[in-house]
C-alpha cells in the first residue's frame, strides 16, 4: 500500500513540473466550492511564476467576476514567490481603479498582510477611498507601519484618520479612532516626561496639541484634567472631569436599600446612575463603547457606600461561574469589580469582584498588584440575583472600618468599575491603559 503522504508529495512535485492540472482547470476552481478553492489556491502558488499570465488575464476577465477577490489573494502570495513586476503594478491598478469595491478592499488586505512597508503611500492614497471597507484594510496596514512613516507620511495618516473617524462604515470608524488615539498617547507621553522634569509649560502645551487634534479624547481629556487638578488649578481640572463623564457625583439617599439583589427598592432612584462603559483593550488606546448594556447605581448614607448593577445579558444562563467561596479566585467568570481609592490617593485602594452567585473577593491593594493584601477583607454584603435576561447585585460597603473612613459631604474618592463579559469585553467607566489596576487612572466620587 502506497503512503497517503507519498502520493501528496509526488502530487505537488508533479504540479511544480507542470503536468497535473491545466492552469486554467486552477482558477476554474477559484469558483467552486470551498474545498476546490483551497486545492485551485495550492496549485496556482506553486505553480509560481508559470501561473502569471493566466492569472493576470484572469483578473481582468469579466467572466470571472466571482472568483476575482480569490484571484487578488493567489497574486498577492505570489509577490513574494516571484520577481515579477507586473503583479504589483496590476495590483496597486486596482486598488485605485477597480469598479468593484470589495476588490480594492481585497488588494489592500492583500498588500496589507505580506508587505506592508512597500506600499505605504498608496495605501494613505486608498484613504480617500469612497469605500469604507478599502479606508479600513488601509488603516490597517499602515497601522502595521506607523512607526516607519516619514514626517510628510505620518501628517498625512494623522489628517486622513482624523477625518475617518466620523465615517458611516463601522469599521473604518473604529480603526480610525485607534489611529488617532495612538496619536494623542504619543503627546501624552511626552507631557508626562515633561511633568517629571518640571517642564510644566512644555507639558502642558503638549497636553493642548493632544486636545487640538482630538477634543473628544478621553485620555487625553483624563490627563490634562489631571495636570490642572494635581497642580494648583482643581476647579478646572474638575470640571474637564465633569464635561467628560469621569466624575460621579454621590447622593446621601433617605435611608438604606432593602438588599435582595433586584435593584427594585425605590430609594435607589435616588441614587447615582452611570449607563456609559468603555471597552478596555491592552492593544489600543481608544474609549470605544461596550457592546453590552449595563447600568450602576450609587448612594451613600452615614454608615455605608452602597453600590447597584444591572448587566443585561440575553443568555444568563450561560452565565460563567461556580465560585461559591469567600475571597475565591473568579476573576475568569462573569463578574462585576469595584475599585475603591478612599482620599484619591492614585495609589491605595480596594479591589472588589463579584460573580452573579454573590460571591466576593476583596483585597487591599498599595500602589497596583505587587501589593495585593488579600488577607484583608472589607465588612460588607453583597446580594445577587440572575433574571430571565439579565442579572444584577447589590453590594454594601460600611464605613469606619481599616481602610475605609466615614465618608462626609464633599469627600472625594478615586473609583472604577468594571464588567467582565464571557471573557470577551472588560467594561469600564472609566478608561485605563495597561490594565484595570492603574490607580492614577480612576475617576472620581464626590459625596454630596
Amino acid at each position: 500500500m502506497i503512503d497517503k503522504a507519498w502520493i501528496g508529495f509526488f502530487a505537488t512535485v508533479c504540479i511544480g513540473w507542470g503536468c497535473g492540472p491545466s492552469l486554467q482547470d486552477s482558477i476554474d476552481k477559484l469558483g467552486g466550492t470551498t474545498e476546490e478553492q483551497a486545492a485551485g489556491r495550492m496549485e496556482l502558488l506553486l505553480a509560481k511564476d508559470r501561473a502569471v499570465d493566466d492569472l493576470l488575464a484572469a483578473l481582468e476577465d469579466p467572466e470571472r467576476a466571482a472568483s476575482r477577490r480569490l484571484l487578488v489573494e493567489v497574486l498577492t502570495g505570489l509577490t513574494t514567490r516571484v520577481d515579477d513586476e507586473r503583479i504589483e503594478t496590476a495590483l496597486l491598478s486596482h486598488l485605485r481603479e477597480d469598479a468593484d469595491h470589495l476588490v480594492r478592499a481585497t488588494v489592500a488586505h492583500q498588500l496589507g498582510l505580506h508587505r506592508p512597508v512597500l506600499f505605504i503611500d498608496p495605501f494613505l492614497d486608498a484613504l480617500a477611498d469612497t469605500s469604507g471597507a478599502v479606508c479600513h484594510a488601509a488603516l490597517l496596514a499602515l497601522g502595521k507601519v506607523e512607526d516607519k512613516l516619514e514626517p510628510a507620511q505620518t501628517g498625512r495618516l494623522q489628517e486622513a484618520a482624523q477625518q475617518l473617524t466620523s465615517h458611516a462604515h463601522l469599521g473604518a470608524r473604529l480603526e480610525a479612532t485607534i489611529r488617532v488615539e495612538n496619536f494623542v498617547s504619543g503627546w501624552i507621553s511626552d507631557a508626562r516626561q515633561a511633568e517629571l522634569g518640571a517642564r510644566m509649560a512644555r507639558a502642558e502645551s503638549l497636553y493642548t496639541r493632544a486636545l487640538d487634534y482630538a477634543p473628544g479624547s478621553k485620555r487625553g481629556n483624563y490627563r490634562l484634567a489631571r495636570f490642572y487638578f494635581d497642580n494648583g488649578q482643581r476647579e478646572r481640572g474638575l470640571a474637564l472631569l465633569q464635561a467628560h463623564g469621569m466624575v460621579l457625583e454621590v447622593v446621601r439617599l433617605s435611608r438604606a436599600p432593602t438588599l435582595d439583589g433586584k435593584l427594585d427598592d425605590a430609594v435607589w432612584k435616588e441614587a447615582a446612575q452611570v449607563d456609559s462603559f468603555f471597552q478596555h483593550s491592552t492593544v489600543h488606546t481608544a474609549a470605544i463603547p461596550s457592546s453590552q448594556r449595563t447600568r450602576i447605581h450609587l448612594g451613600y448614607t452615614d454608615e455605608a457606600l452602597y453600590f447597584g448593577f444591572y448587566g443585561h445579558d440575553a443568555h444568563p444562563d450561560s452565565l460563567v461561574g461556580r465560585s461559591r467561596n469567600f475571597d475565591a479566585e473568579l476573576w475568569h467568570e462573569d463578574i462585576v469589580e469595584l475599585f475603591i481609592d478612599p482620599g484619591f490617593t492614585h495609589r491605595n485602594y480596594l479591589h472588589v469582584g463579584i460573580n452573579h452567585l454573590g460571591t466576593v473577593h476583596d483585597a487591599w491593594l498599595t500602589g497596583g498588584l505587587s501589593d495585593r493584601g488579600v488577607e484583608w477583607n472589607a465588612d460588607a454584603r453583597a446580594v445577587a440575583m440572575v433574571g430571565r435576561d439579565s442579572w444584577s447585585l447589590e453590594y454594601r460597603l460600611d464605613f469606619g472600618q481599616d481602610k475605609v473612613p466615614q465618608a462626609k459631604s464633599g469627600a472625594e474618592w478615586g473609583f472604577n468599575f468594571v464588567r467582565v463579559f464571557r471573557g470577551a469585553e472588560y467594561s469600564q467607566w472609566v478608561r485605563t491603559y495597561d490594565g484595570g489596576h492603574k490607580p492614577d487612572d480612576f475617576g472620581l466620587l464626590i459625596f454630596q
